[in-house]
């Protein structure tokens, strides 16, 4: 069995374990595509449909940033699960959706210019996202990470741009 395909049904039998529905999967050639079950579509319209960032959706709506998501154009989404916003309390996490100011610097704290890949924002090392915050990228023996969150999917694609799956929510330095 080669090395791409025993990676292959590790990542299947991790996502099994875990509960997760995941929004691609790499294929023998390495890329990423859609999962079979989700079709592509805008980074919006891809992230309903995998039943795993209602909080995140549920964020746009408040901040009145769903339109961020659905446009024509090239970004990228640092995209926090459910389970990443589950990470806080559940006060927090009222709180944090209270906050619309602050919810809308959190949202666009996710969202970077352009469709940067994996490994093109790990070799930039730096990213400045659309809240105007550094974003760093790295690797390290457990993983890669952008700041402090691990990326537990990366380089999904969508119509309008690429979606990179994190297990921790991002806060803006403010």
């Amino acid at each position: 069995m080669n090395l791409k395909r025993t990676s292959l049904i590790l990542l299947i039998i991790g996502f099994f374990v875990a509960g997760l529905t995941p929004l691609s999967y790499a294929s023998d050639q390495g890329e990423a595509r859609p999962h079979p079950e989700i079709k592509k579509g805008t980074i919006f319209e891809m992230a309903k449909q995998s039943g795993k960032f209602t909080i995140l959706l549920k964020a746009l709506e408040i901040t009145g940033l769903t339109e961020e998501l659905q446009k024509e154009g090239s970004i990228t989404v640092l995209a926090p699960t459910d389970d990443a916003f589950r990470r806080m309390s559940e006060g927090e996490r009222e709180d944090l959706l209270n906050d619309k100011e602050y919810l809308k610097d959190l949202i666009l704290m996710h969202v970077i210019d352009g469709a940067v890949k994996l490994k093109d924002a790990v070799a930039r090392e730096k990213i400045i996202s659309k809240e105007g915050d550094e974003l760093f990228f790295y690797t390290d023996a457990a993983g890669t990470f952008v700041n402090d969150s691990k990326v537990i999917m990366a380089d999904v694609e969508a119509t309008n741009g690429v979606v990179h799956v994190i297990d921790t929510v991002l806060f803006p330095w403010k």
